[in-house]
């Protein structure tokens, strides 16, 4: 269970929103909407501790969340960024080989040039969906799955399968909280979040 009391949220010195209460309950699909900009993303951060809450608190499981368990309680939780580029090393990535430095002999030889890699083209739709299945099921003991947008650049075929993903994941009793701005995800969770409504 995930829960946020009285928060202010923050970035850049800028007051997102303020006094946002709610509770995300094991085996529930809530979605945090609202225009761009509105603190979505941000929101998401300071859920995983990487921002600080500037008033009220957030919690999980009970337990509150600080700079000191911050850590702690991002190892229960899967993210999906909205930019899944960041994960594409993923997509069949072969298993690394255990290497020894001395099988370089990189005490009597130059070691082996490295070179730049190229600019990789953007994630295919089919892509980026493959790329989400496969990270929430390499993850399978985490109890809270986060997910950035994860519809943004999906087709309404891939949305649908999306949607159904996330709703299989709140039925094994996960908590899972989304940010998405699109009506079919919206219609689909137990609880909305709009954070247009709580703009100042």
């Amino acid at each position: 269970m995930l829960e946020v009391k009285d928060a202010t949220i923050t970035a850049g010195g800028k007051t997102l929103v303020t006094g946002l209460s709610f509770i995300v309950r094991d085996g529930q699909l809530a979605c945090v909407t609202g225009a761009e900009h509105s603190g979505k993303t941000t929101l998401l951060r300071t859920l995983m501790g990487f921002l600080p809450v500037e008033q009220g608190f957030v919690s999980i499981d009970g337990e509150l969340l600080t700079v000191r368990s911050a850590h702690a309680f991002r190892s229960m939780m899967v993210y999906l960024p909205q930019e899944m580029q960041l994960l594409r090393h993923q997509l069949n990535a072969p298993e690394a080989p255990v290497c020894e430095a001395e099988s370089y002999g990189v005490w009597n030889t130059p070691l082996p040039v490295v070179e730049p890699e190229p600019v990789a083209a953007p994630l295919l739709p089919e892509e980026i969906y493959l790329l989400a299945e496969q990270t929430i099921r390499e993850a399978g003991d985490k109890q809270i799955l986060i997910a950035d947008e994860p519809a943004a650049c999906l087709t309404p075929d891939l949305t649908e399968r999306m949607i159904e993903l996330l709703l299989q994941q709140a039925a094994m009793g996960k908590t899972v909280l989304i940010t998405s701005r699109k009506p079919q995800l919206v219609a689909q969770a137990q609880q909305v979040i709009d954070l247009d409504t709580l703009r100042i």
